[in-house]
């Protein structure tokens, strides 16, 4: 079993909660971290080991979370909704009220199909 850090996830989780705000803003109020060193994150390339414990702080996500094993790879925690979600909010096209109506919607369908609400086509 292999095991690796998962710097997609990383880097989108940072990419949404940052949303609108700044490199250079969002940088100060991470501390010792460089724009361009978050730039680099948000574009899925690993920091070192003290700005990535500084980004998980600042995420509020335990460290570990980001660390996983190939067999891993392909059963991700989120559902599909939340992940959709993810996606939509580090959209740099979309602003973050766009984003959150769209996840809403999407949300929302997702519960009536699988209600039975809206019939799947086969």
């Amino acid at each position: 079993m292999t095991s690796y850090v998962d710097s997609q996830q990383l880097a989108i989780m940072v990419r949404t909660k940052r949303g609108e705000a700044g490199l250079r803003q969002v940088a100060q109020e991470i501390g010792d971290i460089s724009p361009s060193t978050l730039s680099r994150v948000e574009n899925g390339k690993l920091p070192d080991m003290d700005t990535y414990l500084r980004l998980c702080d600042w995420l509020e996500v335990d460290p570990a979370h980001f660390f996983k094993n190939t067999s891993e790879a392909d059963n991700p925690q989120l559902d599909t909704p939340d992940l959709i979600e993810v996606h939509l909010r580090a959209d740099r096209e979309l602003d973050q009220e766009t984003a959150t109506a769209l996840a809403t919607m999407v949300k929302a369908a997702y519960r009536a199909v699988r209600a039975g609400k809206i019939p799947q086509s086969s």
